[in-house]
């Protein structure tokens, strides 16, 4: 309180005071005693101002330690390392040995119930109903007119139990479309983390950790295994075009289930590796991304931005013996019919890594090049490109490439050609038993 908003009693009193002070000069001894009167100033925070909230994965501080270049990335709302040591010591190390990565940001649901088959038959584009219990399969989902919403693994993990591994959240559509049905659908994100063990050496590295049979495993077959101690639900399984697992656990697992695979494996040269190597490893292998190859069709501003299942995976049919699902009947209208635009998978010419985004044919602009990067597999640029379906059938196709040179920027036209397959496809992804050398 300021003198000026006293009492007029104590502005009196204040006076009184004054008129038997001391000399103006002479110092006042209460002033060295007198206590800061906390009201007068804002309380102290609990945290510095600095303090940042930052998510993290089970598996953080495993990877934090890894870490020689600090670079870290978003991914799905959490803080996951972009390149642990360096992007080209990690990709020889998966496709010579074997590479570890954290895949926990992959969003998961579990969808249980008595109707559980009956609401993943009306949800999914593809059959599920021959889906094996410990099975695996890749599954597109769409909206009434045949739009692609997203697409992702679907496990049966029980008899009425199954998990569904999507790169994008759809816990809402998924629980609105659950209207009928006697069906649970959570999202277990949180609880379950993800372990990416991927390469030649992989099955080898499993087997001298006890593991015997992981050889055995099919692809697109998972089971329950002991790994470090831990209960793990192994899959073989992965985006990389190589053989590989992955190593599905409870949160609070994951720490001894990676810190047991890299001791095991420092000797059969594992590393871990970053998000750059996943995404550069799922380019080869020509392997698209929600919400960067494709947008779902509720996130489409633009409606011909949404696309059907055919325009971005091209071996997609309805089945015909597959009753009601969710856009069904504008598919099966669609059959046979080339789709406007068709996501393919691109070469450009060239030794050195360039940038680029805007695919040309005759000098008029026909597509644009989602994901890209320089793939030492091919020993050249290479992208998933959307492009016009006239663009597909002509094939005279160009990219305007952006060169740097220190300071300095030089742009350049480069003939590009769409590729029949994907760069990195390796026969022992599909081998049983799995190799145990490369």
């Amino acid at each position: 309180m300021t003198p000026d908003t006293l009492p007029r009693a104590e502005e009196e009193q204040m006076d009184a005071l004054h008129d038997t002070a001391a000399p103006a000069n002479a110092p006042d001894p209460a002033d060295e005693r007198a206590e800061v009167d906390p009201a007068l100033f804002e309380e102290e925070g609990s945290e510095p101002p600095f303090a940042r909230a930052v998510r993290t994965t089970p598996l953080h501080l495993e990877t934090a330690a890894e870490s020689r270049t600090n670079r870290w990335t978003a991914w799905n709302g959490y803080t996951v390392p972009r390149v642990l040591t360096d992007l080209g010591d990690e990709y020889r190390a998966l496709r010579g040995a074997a590479a570890l990565m954290d895949l926990s940001p992959l969003v998961k649901y579990r969808i249980s119930g008595r109707d559980a088959l009956a609401y993943l038959e009306r949800l999914c584009a593809v059959s599920v109903a021959t889906l094996d219990i410990d099975r695996l399969r890749h599954v597109m989902f769409c909206e009434g007119s045949g739009m692609v919403l997203g697409d992702g693994l679907l496990f049966r993990l029980g008899a009425d139990d199954y998990r569904l591994v999507t790169e994008e959240t759809h816990l809402a559509w998924l629980i609105d479309s659950a209207e009928g049905f006697r069906v649970r659908v959570e999202d277990v994100s949180a609880t379950l983390a993800v372990l990416s063990l991927q390469g030649p050496l992989s099955a080898l590295l499993l087997a001298e950790l006890g593991i015997g049979d992981a050889a055995m495993l099919e692809p697109f077959a998972a089971r329950w295994i002991a790994l470090g101690g831990m209960p793990v639900y192994a899959s073989r399984s992965g985006a990389t075009g190589d053989l590989g697992y992955e190593l599905w656990c409870d949160a609070e697992d994951a720490p001894h289930v990676w810190r047991a695979l890299m001791a095991k494996g420092a000797a059969f040269g594992l590393r871990p590796a970053g998000f750059a190597l996943r995404e550069l490893a799922r380019l080869e292998a020509g392997y698209p991304r929600a919400g960067r190859d494709y947008l779902s069709a509720f996130a489409a501003i633009d409606p011909a931005d949404a696309l059907p299942p055919a325009a971005i995976w091209p071996h997609f049919v309805p089945d015909p013996a597959k009753g009601l699902f969710n856009g069904g009947t504008a598919l099966r209208s669609m059959q046979g019919e080339a789709p406007a635009r068709r996501l393919v998978r691109l070469a450009v010419q060239g030794l050195e890594p360039v940038r680029f985004a805007a695919i040309s044919a005759g000098g008029a602009p026909v597509g644009l090049a989602t994901s890209a990067g320089f793939s030492p597999a091919l020993g050249a640029n290479i992208a998933l490109a959307l492009l016009d379906e006239r663009a597909v059938r002509s094939g005279d196709l160009s990219v305007l490439a952006e060169r740097r040179a220190g300071l300095s920027v030089g742009e350049s036209r480069l003939p590009a050609r769409i590729l029949a397959g994907p760069v990195f496809s390796h026969p022992r992804r599909f081998a049983v038993p799995a190799p145990f050398r490369p």
